[in-house]
């Protein structure tokens, strides 16, 4: 008997279209045609369930850094390394994230603390065509040119899609050009399978006010992060005590001025807002300006 306090599935609505659908197949056989679905494929090699009810975020990331082949350097069981939810940890305990999720800001600081490179994007801060030129670059990013894929997490108001919940954190698959349906690989396969929604409605999720943050949603392009060797680089400088975060806090402040927190320029100003606060420890702008100082391809 099944217990009345618990859920199977939940019912997927209009204007979303479920994958495996008649109308979900002849999207994406249109976008196949199109050239828009060569990033599908090593996600949907390394598709999760995200591992608890609010590590939406969490399994968006290890689909994504699994999907770009990043090698954790640690252990997930028995004699491999694989990333795994639980294995993210660095920059917001998990006790916390499992009662309040994560930001958008420390998930961008996590991706970059464990061998990506994060670009995120406020919605807030780009226009819908600016969203739909990315969702089509991700789209056609080829696994055959790793060093150069860009997968998308995007951040988004599940209301507005006309589903159950609120925010949400999901991998963007693919693009169905002549339909502007974008490809939704959901974490929480328990509740929604993979799904097509409208374009421009997704867009209007991601500018949804997130009340943790009192900003706009939006999503991260995240791609390897190599040296000037060509090796991975793994710099993770956040502890797991959040008042010691300087990393995460100092993009979470700095992110409503700038749309993208990524390389040396962005990170010049997040040391000029540190230097304005008096209360944040000198050692917190030392370590920003140690990786501004540091050497490789992508930073120049």
């Amino acid at each position: 008997m099944a217990d009345n306090s618990s859920f199977h599935r939940r019912q997927l609505l209009l204007p979303s279209v479920a994958l495996s659908s008649s109308e979900g197949k002849a999207l994406f056989g249109t976008a196949l045609v199109e050239g828009n679905l060569e990033g599908y494929f090593p996600l949907a090699e390394n598709f999760v369930t995200q591992s608890h009810p609010a590590f939406c975020g969490l399994g968006s990331l290890t689909m994504v850094l699994n999907s770009l082949l990043i090698d954790p350097q640690r252990q997930w069981q028995g004699n491999w390394r694989w990333f795994d939810d639980f294995m993210l940890d660095c920059c917001e305990p998990l006790e916390v994230v499992k009662m309040k999720g994560i930001t958008l800001s420390k998930l961008s600081c996590l991706a970059r603390c464990n061998g990506a490179r994060s670009i995120l994007k406020y919605a807030s801060n780009i226009s819908l065509e600016e969203f739909r030129n990315d969702v089509e670059s991700v789209s056609k990013s080829s696994s055959d040119t790793l060093k150069e894929r860009n997968v998308m997490i995007a951040s988004y108001s599940r209301k507005i899609l006309n589903q159950t919940g609120s925010g949400h954190f999901s991998p963007i698959a693919g693009y169905c050009k002549s339909s502007d349906m974008v490809l939704i690989l959901d974490v929480a396969r328990f509740k929604y399978p993979p799904h097509w929604v409208p374009l421009p409605l997704l867009y209007q999720s991601m500018n949804a006010i997130d009340s943790e943050t009192n900003k706009s949603r939006g999503y991260l392009l995240v791609s390897v992060n190599t040296d000037e060797n060509g090796g991975i680089q793994l710099d993770c400088k956040c502890s797991n005590k959040v008042e010691d975060n300087a990393t995460c806090n100092a993009v979470d402040n700095a992110s409503s001025t700038d749309s993208t927190i990524s390389n040396n320029g962005d990170q010049q100003e997040v040391v000029d807002l540190l230097e304005s606060i008096p209360q944040v420890k000198q050692q917190c702008v030392n370590d920003l300006k140690s990786l501004m100082s540091h050497s490789c391809d992508l930073c120049g």
